[in-house]
């Protein structure tokens, strides 16, 4: 690996308590660490509360983490909550910049302002707006606005995820116990970006709690 400290931090401290999301974490930062370089990353939504590893995930502090073994890396969390970046900025360091407004509009301004040292994402991490599972279209809604707002920092590199994107599938309960009727499908913050990712023929590279792709 070739950031030894962060590894040390996150299969020491946060894996084991990842819960849902520690497999698909640890993909991340594989493929993160197999750059070999400083990154440039957007992460929409930032860390609400302290220590909620298994719950929420602290993917704030994870990325703080890793791009602090990269001096040079471009990478910046946005929450609309000033409650929320207020707390996350005493959670990180300056490896990670901290800003309060709309992503959409905060990725559309990133879009139109690159920095001439990064020209696309190596990652952009959604999860910005929080999800009713029973009624995800506000959310995943949101999430596929925020896509097109990044789509010129977007290039077949870029691995894209999304948080609180599990399948689902429609059962019935029958004689014989439940029957599948329908396949299970991304659903969550992913639903809309998941439609869009399969028209375009992507197939995602993993697809748990959280859903990521790369080739858009």
């Amino acid at each position: 690996m070739n950031t030894p400290n962060f590894w040390k931090f996150f299969n020491e401290k946060a894996y084991p308590r990842l819960a849902q999301r520690k497999e698909t974490f640890k993909y991340i930062f594989e493929h993160l660490d197999k750059k070999n370089r400083p990154i440039f990353l957007v992460e929409t939504g930032c860390v609400r509360r302290e220590n909620t590893w298994e719950g929420e995930g602290q993917s704030s502090i994870l990325f703080d983490r890793f791009c602090s073994e990269w001096p040079g890396s471009l990478a910046y969390s946005v929450d609309i909550n000033p409650e929320a970046t207020k707390l996350c900025k005493t959670l990180v360091s300056s490896a990670l910049e901290v800003h309060t407004g709309d992503s959409v509009s905060f990725l559309r301004n990133l879009a139109a302002n690159r920095s001439p040292d990064f020209q696309y994402l190596d990652l952009l991490y959604l999860d910005s707006y929080d999800v009713d599972f029973n009624n995800p279209h506000v959310s995943a809604l949101h999430h596929m606005k925020e896509l097109m707002a990044a789509a010129t920092l977007i290039n077949a590199e870029t691995l894209v995820v999304i948080d609180d994107a599990p399948s689902q599938g429609l059962f019935i309960q029958s004689d014989n116990g439940p029957a599948l009727i329908m396949s299970p499908e991304v659903s969550g913050k992913g639903k809309y970006v998941a439609d869009y990712a399969k028209t375009v023929g992507l197939e995602p590279v993993f697809s748990s709690y959280q859903v990521g792709w790369m080739g858009f």
